[in-house]
């Protein structure tokens, strides 16, 4: 409504009305949470892909080869900066053993 609004009564007159104002800084926050939310998401996954093994554990339970999914896995229990596996673990780690024991 806001574009339509902006088009049939014009940019200047638009822009003198403060209510205007107000919906365009509230529409474009609405906008920026969404980007924001894309981009974090593209981080988190980019930062797993290259720094928690995520991806290198998931190869590894796909070819069935316990000793390198165990090796990944004290890898990613040591380094610092795997919050994301850590929080993880319990869902993803633990569910999976049934999968690799058999």
């Amino acid at each position: 409504m806001e574009c339509k609004q902006l088009y049939h009564s014009g940019v200047r007159v638009y822009l003198l009305d403060n209510y205007n104002w107000i919906d365009f800084i509230v529409l474009s926050l609405y906008l920026s949470s969404y980007v924001l939310r894309f981009l974090v998401d593209h981080w988190i996954k980019t930062a797993d892909r290259h720094c928690n093994g995520t991806a290198r554990a998931e190869v590894a339970l796909l070819a069935r080869n316990r000793t390198l999914y165990l090796s990944i896995k004290e890898e990613i229990e040591r380094a610092p900066h795997s919050y994301f596996m850590k929080t993880c673990a319990s869902t993803k780690f633990f569910s999976v053993k049934r999968y690799i024991n058999s």
